[in-house]
């Protein structure tokens, strides 16, 4: 790593990735009929999970759960999601969007406030390689690791607990101040998603159990009492996702690392929004609505591949439409508060998506606070004060995902960034469809 750290980022980026890929070319059939021929395989298996779901809650049953806790639904908790801290260079997303130091003045803010943090997946970004010189050599390290896989696992657990140091050394500070306002005081929690995948790999976890007290990955964190069907659920969205849960998440590894070469090869990253995204968001322009996967590569043409509507349907089922525990995910990337579902042609009133930690000079998050008469998750932004002045919403559209798009409320200052404020505001939909 040291003698990687020396060496052209570009040059050496773009060297490696035209190596992969034409190394990987001549086999690009046979994965592809691989990835293709086995899909039709886990899209019913998924569906089997995502019903059993909610009946296995009140049970805590591990064979549709995972590793699952409870915890008090009388405190208060801040979800955050898909951060993807990573490398330096290409791949650090947090750098790039500006959101790293947003998180560190949203980490203040609640650690102050006596706040417990959840972290819900794809925090370490382990799936993204390549961005920077270090960023190859980790590559060649997992190359090398999956080929003596068969033979012994300790080089691949090695390479994987390094790629951790390095992300921990990239982002010492975040980490610095979750081990201290959280950790050390037992209000830090963990949940898996697909991109921190390994962690759940007690060999891997190691490499962040030296730095936060306590550290355990969980699938599924239930706020209620063993037993009894929880207050709310929060997990990271992925378990039922047949491109990126337990059983898919070759695909989903193989698909990353091939658009980690193509970005390295364009000079262009892939997969993040630029402002425009924000003001939609924050000006009540952006839809507010589920994904409905159908077909047979259970993947829409945006690329999503994650069928909420299939959750939604089984929540339904089980408790009703008005009842049962709010479900928080991430995994999406989209923040959602009671979106529309064209699958149903109806509203998941009891849903909300948390967003991501990675949009440009924005954060989204989900308070949860347990001393409130009315408790629910409520979808937060948080942003700097001088880019959330956007235009406010003008309605027109019949879409109802649009009609029902979240709208900022009143704003807070919770800190500070070379002296400009950090504001944050609940984003909420319209209890009925907006006009006009």
């Amino acid at each position: 790593m040291e003698r990687a750290s020396t060496l052209p980022d570009e040059a050496v980026t773009k060297a490696w990735a035209a190596t992969k890929l034409a190394g990987f070319l001549p086999v690009l059939p046979a994965f592809a009929a691989a990835m293709f021929g086995t899909l039709p395989l886990d899209p019913a298996a998924n569906r089997r999970r995502a019903q059993r779901l909610p009946g296995a809650l009140s049970a805590s049953d591990p064979t549709v759960l995972g590793n699952n806790i409870h915890l008090d639904p009388n405190e208060c908790y801040v979800i955050t999601s898909d951060l993807h801290r990573s490398l330096p260079g290409a791949r650090d997303w947090p750098r790039m969007q500006r959101t790293d130091r947003l998180y560190g003045v949203l980490l203040d803010h609640y650690g102050e406030h006596g706040w417990g943090l959840v972290e819900a997946g794809d925090v370490e970004d382990l799936w993204m390689v390549g961005g920077s010189a270090v960023g190859a050599a980790i590559d060649g390290l997992r190359l090398l690791g999956a080929a003596l896989w068969p033979i012994d696992q300790r080089f691949s657990h090695a390479a994987a607990r390094n790629q951790v140091r390095q992300i921990v050394n990239n982002h010492a500070a975040t980490y610095a101040t979750i081990a201290d306002q959280f950790a050390s005081q037992g209000r830090y929690w963990r949940i898996s998603g697909n991109h921190d995948d390994s962690l759940s790999r007690p060999e891997v976890a190691l490499a962040l159990r030296l730095i936060i007290p306590g550290f355990a990955v969980q699938d599924l964190i239930s706020l209620g009492e063993p037993g009894e069907t929880p207050e709310a659920v929060l997990t990271h969205g992925h378990l039922t996702d047949p491109w990126n849960g337990p059983r898919g998440a070759w695909r989903g590894r193989i698909v990353t690392w091939l658009a980690n070469s193509i970005a390295d090869l364009r000079g262009h990253e892939l997969g993040i929004t630029g402002s425009e995204a924000r003001e939609a968001l924050l000006g009540g322009r952006a839809g507010n609505r589920l994904r409905s996967i159908r077909g047979p590569f259970s993947m829409d043409r945006d690329q999503f591949t994650l069928n909420e509507t299939e959750i939604h349907e089984a929540f339904a089922d089980c408790f009703g439409e008005e009842a049962g525990p709010w479900l928080v995910l991430g995994h999406t990337h989209v923040p959602g508060d009671g979106p529309w579902d064209p699958g149903t042609n109806s509203r998941y009133r009891r849903y909300v998506n948390a967003g991501s930690g990675v949009g440009e000079r924005f954060l989204t998050a989900v308070e949860w606070d347990g001393t409130s008469n009315d408790r629910r998750p409520v979808l937060m932004a948080y942003a700097r004060r001088s880019d959330v002045e956007v235009p406010p919403a003008v309605t027109d559209s019949t879409d109802p995902a649009h009609r029902i798009a979240v709208r900022p409320g009143p704003m807070q200052t919770i800190g500070s960034i070379d002296g400009e404020p950090v504001v944050k505001m609940e984003l909420r939909a319209p209890a009925t469809p907006a006009h006009g």
